[in-house]
């Protein structure tokens, strides 16, 4: 169950710009990798520095979902439900053919 906090919180990103949403992204991975770095300190160094050197060579994935979601034309946007995934089934069974 999500606090109301929480919920309160997605009306508000829901609000933001894409600019705003990609920065808020931005600081919300850079603690999960601060804490993710912190939690497996235990690795050697040689083990951290293999990790280290591939981070640089592979785009993070909301940079590939964004290039991904530019190449699809605005009007298939306007589409795509505005409740996302809290109604799927729902958008599954309307399409299909008896």
């Amino acid at each position: 169950m999500r606090s109301p906090k929480l919920l309160e919180l997605e009306k508000s990103i829901h609000n933001l710009s894409l600019d705003e949403k990609l920065w808020l992204l931005e600081k919300i991975v850079w603690q999960v990798r601060q804490i993710t770095q912190e939690k497996n300190s235990n690795f050697t160094t040689s083990e951290s520095a293999n990790i280290g050197s591939n981070e640089t060579d592979i785009n993070p994935i909301w940079k590939i979902a964004v290039e991904i979601g530019a190449k699809i034309p605005q009007e298939e946007w306007e589409k795509v439900p505005q409740d996302l995934s809290k109604n799927f089934d729902l958008y599954q069974t309307l399409g299909e053919e008896d």
